[in-house]
């Protein structure tokens, strides 16, 4: 559906009795991964983009108390924006993006090969692995942006933009594999994976906007 409303977009914009220099294609990295855009010029003030970002992200960080854990994100967010030209160069760009991004945590043991949760330490046999799903809030949200180029009618270029995305706050949801203990020592891992977790979106909870940079090399047809 949020491809279907992207396309009645670009059928929907008015085209101009004189259409040269008026469509602009853009390659683009930034914080939310590789980016394909397409700019329709609606007037010498306004322009219509429609873009597509996507990312595969993975690294390892470690932990004072040597925990270490894998970070990965995935995003694959449709977004359809109006450019605002107040000057030459120089943009406002406001709009919604159609996803957000998928994090996933994969806690490792320290050198000792035990993991710290809540205030208790558990052995990797115990526990098998400590892993959490993080989203946001909102799968559709609003972003702002300030640039400088423009995607249209100057042949090729540079773009570059930034500003931020409001998804909302952060989300984690902790687990574990499967409890090798006693009944009562399960129960009371979970009760320790709960206060992870609390302690975790505490944290994350500040963490509402997602910062938007972006640079790009654009042609215009």
């Amino acid at each position: 559906m949020r491809y279907l409303f992207l396309a009645l977009a670009v059928i929907l914009t008015p085209v101009s009795a004189s259409a040269e220099g008026r469509n602009g294609l853009t390659v683009g990295v930034g914080t939310l991964g590789v980016e394909g855009i397409y700019t329709r010029n609606l007037n010498s003030w306004f322009d219509l983009v429609l873009g597509f970002s996507s990312l595969n992200y993975e690294d390892t960080f470690s932990e004072y108390d040597g925990t270490s854990f894998a970070a990965s994100a995935t995003i694959e967010a449709p977004r359809i924006g109006l450019q605002f030209f107040p000057l030459a160069f120089l943009n406002m760009e406001v709009g919604m993006v159609m996803g957000s991004p998928e994090i996933g945590i994969d806690v490792r043991p320290d050198d000792s090969g035990d993991f710290l949760i809540g205030d208790e330490s558990y052995t990797i046999a115990q526990i098998g692995y400590l892993r959490g799903e993080v989203g946001f809030q909102s799968d559709n949200a609003p972003y702002v942006l300030f640039g400088i180029g423009r995607n249209v009618g100057g042949g090729l270029g540079l773009s570059l933009s930034a500003g931020v995305i409001q998804y909302g706050s952060l989300v984690a949801n902790l687990s574990t594999q499967e409890c090798q203990l006693s009944v009562l020592q399960c129960a009371a891992l979970a009760a320790d994976v709960e206060l992870e977790e609390i302690e975790v979106n505490n944290d994350l909870d500040e963490f509402e906007l997602w910062p938007f940079l972006r640079v790009g090399l654009t042609y215009s047809f």
